[in-house]
């Protein structure tokens, strides 16, 4: 088996919103009984994807959590590898933010925080099953007392993110990375985080060569480790952005395409 190491994004990769595809748990299962690990690299809180690792079935204990900037062990929460934004760049991307009235959030491993409650925070809480924190003040004001932030979101129309996100990348500069994880959720990490360098960095922690791994994803911010990896590859719901740049392409995730690139693997057909 070529492949020793899978990275996939969780949400419309393997998780479609109501379940993990059986025939995507039962390949999990048989690839990490043949030796492989797999891994999932999702934008998500540490929080919100512990509570959903159990509806995948077997995986991995280590979780690449809150877009890339940090790695976990999902048994007892240790932070094995962090790369938080500089106190510097996550003021910065906040007053951009706030500036323009445009809602956002700013994470710390379990927990995040807004500044008041309000239907889009309160949905997204709802999505991810992890509540935020309303802090009664605008978040610009309680950041200098964060110890870290992993990253920053902005939540925004489908119609207004694709404007923001060169703009605001052209305003933070190249020490952050901006992507856009959903079609309303525009992120901010660290140029050092992502999660190409936290596979990288996974990857080097295992003793597993980059030419042996794989990536996964469906939209922007899977680009960056579906590049690094030894095989990057996208379902079929994935952006197009994305499926360009993939070396595969497999079903969608209501088909269990994750399953199907699995199979390949364990069959030496990759």
């Amino acid at each position: 088996m070529k492949y020793k190491l899978i990275t996939s994004d969780f949400d419309n990769t393997v998780y479609d919103g109501e379940r993990v595809h059986p025939e995507v748990k039962k390949a999990i299962a048989a690839y990490r009984r043949a030796g492989g690990k797999f891994v999932i690299a999702t934008g998500r809180v540490f929080a919100s994807i512990l509570h959903k690792l159990p509806c995948i079935g077997e995986v991995d204990d280590e979780v690449i959590a809150c877009q890339g900037s940090a790695i976990y062990r999902a048994s007892t929460g240790e932070v094995l590898e962090r790369f938080p934004l500089s106190p510097e760049l996550a003021s910065k991307a906040v007053q951009y933010f706030e500036s323009r009235g445009i809602v956002c959030h700013a994470y710390a491993d379990m927990a995040f925080y807004t500044a008041e409650k309000n239907p889009l925070s309160e949905a997204y809480a709802d999505y991810c099953e992890a509540r935020p924190t309303y802090l009664g003040r605008p978040l610009s004001e309680f950041l200098p007392e964060m110890a870290f932030t992993n990253k920053i979101i902005g939540i925004l129309g489908i119609s207004e993110i694709d404007g923001h996100i060169q703009a605001l990348a052209e305003y933070l500069g190249k020490e952050a990375e901006v992507t856009k994880s959903s079609p309303i959720f525009l992120e901010v990490t660290s140029a050092n985080a992502g999660k190409g360098n936290s596979l990288r960095a996974l990857a080097k922690r295992l003793g597993i060569p980059m030419e042996q791994t794989v990536a996964v994803g469906d939209n922007l911010n899977d680009l960056s480790m579906v590049e690094a990896a030894g095989l990057g590859v996208s379902v079929e719901n994935g952006v197009d952005k994305l499926k360009q740049k993939a070396d595969l392409i497999v079903p969608s995730v209501t088909d269990g395409g994750v399953a199907r690139l699995i199979e390949r693997i364990l069959d030496n057909d990759l």
